[in-house]
């Protein structure tokens, strides 16, 4: 847990916090009172840099999901980003930083009511069904443990996703189950028509023959009776 709690400082992904904690360290121990002063800008900086990678993850985001990491292991975490499709993303970041990013990006303010406590980032682009299966799959392992992962809120569309709204958003067809459907039923038009041009002289024959024999009378015969 410690490890996780320490990649709550920036980004799950790649060392950049950790190597410039680490030179933070060093700028106060050798500089002193300037030092401290070094350390506090290049802080700010990464700061910076958080918060344009979230804006940038937000950008290009169909929808996001917070949900508790508290006592996920960082094995258990990286699995989940395995499963994940590769165009989702799985970000820890601080709650300030990630609200900083939600109001400067349109669209994505209601982020607010989610960031509270332990929380870890699910960005999901096209195939939401399968991004939140392995959300779901994280769930069921901890659903005894300790310090269950539960969903702590979600944003889609401007919206803020409640428990219900995320249920309803994961059952909705992947990109490629839609176009998979679309080309059964373009696939199906052509037999579709073949039948019915088929049908055509056999109606048109029948119709011939009831009238020859008549069993029905002729459109202008029928409109003399009228």
């Amino acid at each position: 847990m410690q490890r996780a709690a320490g990649a709550s400082r920036g980004l799950l992904r790649g060392g950049e916090a950790r190597r410039a904690g680490a030179g933070a360290t060093h700028a106060r121990r050798v500089g002193g009172r300037r030092g401290l002063h070094v350390a506090c800008a290049l802080t700010k900086e990464k700061k910076e840099e958080v918060v344009g990678k979230l804006k940038s993850e937000l950008e290009t985001s169909t929808a996001v999901v917070g949900f508790t990491f508290k006592g996920v292991s960082v094995p258990d975490l990286e699995k989940l980003r395995g499963d994940i499709p590769n165009d989702a993303s799985l970000v820890i970041a601080k709650n300030t930083l990630m609200k900083r990013a939600a109001n400067e990006v349109e669209g994505w303010s209601e982020m607010d009511k989610f960031c509270v406590g332990s929380n870890a980032f699910l960005f999901l682009r096209e195939d939401l069904k399968q991004g939140f299966k392995g959300l779901r799959d994280l769930q069921k392992e901890y659903k005894k443990a300790d310090f269950p992962v539960d969903l702590n809120g979600g944003c889609c569309d401007g919206d803020y996703l409640t428990e219900e709204d995320i249920k309803k958003l994961e059952k909705l067809p992947s990109k490629l189950e839609l176009i998979a459907k679309i080309a059964s039923m373009v696939n199906q038009v052509p037999t579709r028509l073949a039948v019915s041009v088929k049908q055509v002289p056999t109606k048109l024959a029948t119709g011939v023959k009831k009238i020859s024999e008549a069993e029905v009378e002729p459109a202008e015969q029928a409109a003399n009776n009228a």
